[in-house]
């Protein structure tokens, strides 16, 4: 019983690692790089109202970015980054024209996928040393 406490344990923690912490490291990196202060500054973003009906669903698209990917790496299924990565690209295409909006796009996606890449094999190789093996039981 204490083993799928233990497990339960770190998969409470890889899936806050893969969203909340995910949005917050993808925000700071992209602060750092100065593409957040940049597309502040857009025309678009200064004719636009904050208000409290915007929606913010692009932490919703972080999340289930991230928690695709993991799903994917835990069954081995790498096709899934791919669908991933593509459907976004699809979502965005017209935004992509400009350089600012592409190069925003693309260090966003590619933090999520390399964070959702690293949190889940952390997470995978701690569940193989100290869990259930969950991997090893689903591939074996």
């Amino acid at each position: 019983m204490s083993a799928w406490i233990h497990f339960a344990g770190s998969v409470a923690v890889a899936l806050l690692l893969l969203t909340v912490v995910g949005n917050l490291a993808c925000k700071a990196v992209l602060d750092w790089s100065g593409l957040s202060r940049a597309m502040a500054q857009t025309p678009e973003a200064e004719g636009a109202e904050a208000s409290a009906n915007t929606p913010r669903v692009g932490r919703l698209i972080g999340h289930l970015e991230r928690l695709m990917i993991a799903s994917g790496l835990i069954i081995g299924a790498w096709e899934i980054l791919a669908a991933v990565v593509a459907l976004k690209t699809v979502a965005r295409f017209k935004d992509l024209d400009e350089k600012l909006n592409a190069e925003y796009f693309l260090v966003g996606s590619l933090f999520s996928v390399v964070w959702a890449i690293i949190v889940t094999q952390a997470w995978i190789a701690y569940d193989a040393a100290y869990g259930l093996d969950l991997v090893g039981r689903i591939a074996g």
